[in-house]
């Protein structure tokens, strides 16, 4: 690192150490950080002996000043808590790398945050490294891997039963922010920070509409580094007001009065914490509801609810990567439950919003990703989605068995389908639901160019497992079709192509939809 760079980034040290962000001394091997909402510790500590042993370049002392450097110079780019975990992935590449001079033995270490900057800044980085992240950056998609569907659907029941059942006023106190986060994120995805900076007074009435006040990040794909982080609230936050239903509004309204004798925040904040405090000694005080303390809040309630009340054994997501000598998948257990995380709520909106016909622009406004391919890591696990509305549908479906099977024989050529009794007329491979079809109207038919299986309103009776990959296949396909329209320069962009694209992703997942419905009728899908 020259001498210009050593300049520019003791600079910015000082300037965030006289604006409060920064609590310590360049020279120390420790620097306090704060933002206002969290503080953290940058550890510039490492194996001396194992740097001096790979790294010719520069002493231990000489490299330990190389990355303090590098993280001043990243100082007003990211948050404090990426610049931790930077700072970690850097430690943890020099010494998976030899310091930099051989591949490092956990590849995966090479697209981690802050990595790519680091090997492309450092005059020592061996080509056989710069040459491995090229060969692989753009191949790699992270995909948060979501809970096993029946779990999602089996946390929203078992929490909407305890809060409507035999939970008491204190339960109600010390778990409403895990109510509200379920209920809010389900519907707007929102990251968990902006879900604990929820202003306290987040209401308002307009043309008889409720509106909910919710503190977006502005920093959210920043790589362009045009963005600076001022690591204060009323600067990295903007507020956006978006339109709720009344019963969130009660909700709202409902904790609001709950909690009107605690002490409030620190900060302007919807949620209290002081109740925390007292009742557990693990909670820190940070004066709010810190996402720290909102996650511990939710293993609270897991351990406390799900596992002691209604006798449910939780298991990691990483438990159904497990698969038996035979070669088969971990299958979820009728007593098992995969835990959930704070931020997967984000994602299964965001999923929710795509399959319900959510323009891809509008998704990408509401979610704040400045890159639109951003939006298409949500699909991995599309299909999770429409089995977990299925299996919605299916427990439907059985409650109105009963009624259906009242009915008079005039009604045998009928099915039950999205929890209501609908006609069908026999189709090759299949069953058509089409209203019109049944009426000798082609419409629908001609809307999909007589493809069966791209219309909603066909089931296929045969080889169901056949068909069920082929939807699938299908649906990423549309969805990639999709990422393509809306990659290309804007010149090129047909609208006619858009709504045909969107129109078929619709039907693709409808049918899918259907095909999961049915198949847990007939007892394939397990656990049903």
């Amino acid at each position: 690192m020259g001498v210009e760079e050593r300049k520019i980034a003791l600079e910015k040290f000082k300037h965030y150490q006289n604006d409060g962000v920064i609590q310590s001394e360049f020279k120390d091997d420790a620097w306090f950080l704060s933002d206002e909402k969290s503080s953290i510790t940058l550890d510039f500590t490492f194996d001396h002996v194992y740097v001096k042993k790979y790294l010719n370049h520069y002493s231990s002392e000489e490299f330990k000043e190389i990355l303090k450097c590098y993280i001043s110079l990243c100082m007003g780019q990211y948050v404090i808590s990426t610049l931790q975990e930077m700072l970690y992935n850097i430690k943890e590449l020099i010494c998976n790398s030899e310091c930099l001079s051989k591949i490092p033995t956990k590849r995966n270490i090479l697209f981690k945050t802050g990595i790519q900057d680091f090997i492309e800044l450092m005059p020592f980085t061996t080509e056989d490294i710069i040459l491995e992240e090229e060969r692989y950056k753009y191949d790699y998609i992270k995909r948060r891997d979501l809970a096993e569907y029946q779990s999602y659907f089996l946390f929203g029941k078992i929490l909407e039963e305890f809060w409507k059942g035999n939970a008491t006023i204190f339960e109600k106190i010390y778990f409403y922010p895990i109510y509200l986060w379920w209920n809010i994120s389900m519907i707007l995805p929102v990251r968990v920070t902006e879900f604990t900076l929820i202003p306290k007074e987040c209401l308002v009435v307009k043309d008889g509409v409720n509106y909910l006040k919710i503190r977006r990040s502005r920093l959210k794909g920043n790589r362009s580094g045009n963005k600076n982080v001022a690591y204060k609230i009323d600067e990295d936050y903007k507020i956006y007001e978006y339109a709720v239903s009344n019963e969130i509004a009660e909700m709202i309204f409902d904790y609001k009065n709950l909690v009107r004798d605690y002490e409030e925040s620190n900060i302007d904040s919807l949620f209290v914490s002081k109740i925390y405090l007292k009742v557990n000694y693990l909670f820190k005080n940070h004066g709010f509801l810190h996402v720290n303390q909102l996650t511990r809040l939710l293993e609270i309630f897991y351990c406390d609810v799900i596992e002691k009340e209604h006798k449910y054994k939780v298991i990691s997501k990483e438990k159904l990567n497990e698969t038996s000598f035979a070669g088969e998948a971990y299958k979820l257990k009728r007593n098992e439950i995969v835990k959930v995380s704070l931020g997967d709520s984000r994602h299964i909106a965001m999923q929710n919003m795509l399959l319900n016909g959510a323009s891809i622009l509008m998704a990408k406004e509401i979610t704040g990703h400045e890159n639109v391919d951003m939006i298409f890591h949500y699909s991995g696990n599309m299909k999770n989605l429409i089995k977990c509305k299925a299996y919605s549908l299916f427990e439907l479906s059985k409650r109105n068995k009963i009624i259906a099977e009242s009915r008079s024989d005039s009604d045998k050529e009928s099915i039950i389908r999205g929890g209501e009794l609908v006609n069908f007329v026999e189709v090759d491979q299949g069953n058509c639901y089409s209203p019109l079809f049944a009426l000798g109207n082609m419409n629908d038919c001609y809307a999909v160019a007589g493809d069966c299986e791209l219309c909603k309103h066909y089931q296929g009776r045969k080889n169901s497992k056949e068909f069920i990959n082929k939807q699938e296949q299908k649906v990423e396909e549309k969805l990639m079709r999709l990422n393509r329209w809306i990659a290309s320069e804007k010149q090129y962009r047909k609208t006619d192509e858009y709504i045909v694209l969107r129109s078929q992703l619709q039907a693709t997942v409808e049918n899918l939809l259907n095909a999961y419905v049915e198949e847990m009728g007939q007892g394939k899908v397990h656990g049903q």
